[in-house]
């Protein structure tokens, strides 16, 4: 039997990787508890950073500035804990075209609302009632 022939069944037959018809799952990342320390401090500190923001007028920013923040926040979760940083290229642009898809949303539904006439029957301001609201029990005959 050739060398080559002797490496092949040999890797065949090791069972290293698990018991019989286990499946091999790929590689997995083993993160350290100082990785984690550290990436909840960082949202520790966003979170700070957000409340601290909320408390000034920033006037048409403030919903802007809070959800940069929170885009920050949620990409270190989907980075850290969830492991994406680790994965392989095409899970990770499956899930990065998920925000892609997402925006579209967002983009087709904020142009539908921005070309819309005010004026409409739907937009349009409605005149007060110039006599207040009676019970019916009070106006029936008894």
């Amino acid at each position: 039997m050739s060398d080559h022939a002797a490496t092949t069944t040999a890797a065949a037959h090791d069972d290293s990787h698990g018991g019989h018809g286990e499946l091999d799952m790929g590689h997995h990342h083993v993160s350290s508890s100082a990785m984690f320390f550290n990436v909840l401090l960082a949202l520790l500190f966003l979170t700070f950073i957000t409340v601290a923001v909320s408390r000034f007028d920033f006037g048409s920013m403030n919903m802007l500035i809070a959800m940069a923040i929170a885009a920050v926040k949620a990409s270190l979760v989907i980075a850290f804990f969830m492991h994406v940083k680790w994965d392989t290229a095409i899970n990770k642009i499956v899930f990065l075209s998920s925000f892609l898809f997402l925006s579209l949303l967002f983009v087709f539904t904020l142009a539908d609302l921005l070309t819309r006439k005010l004026d409409g029957p739907m937009g349009g301001i409605k005149s007060p009632v110039d006599k207040a609201w009676v019970h019916p029990s009070a106006t029936e005959n008894h």
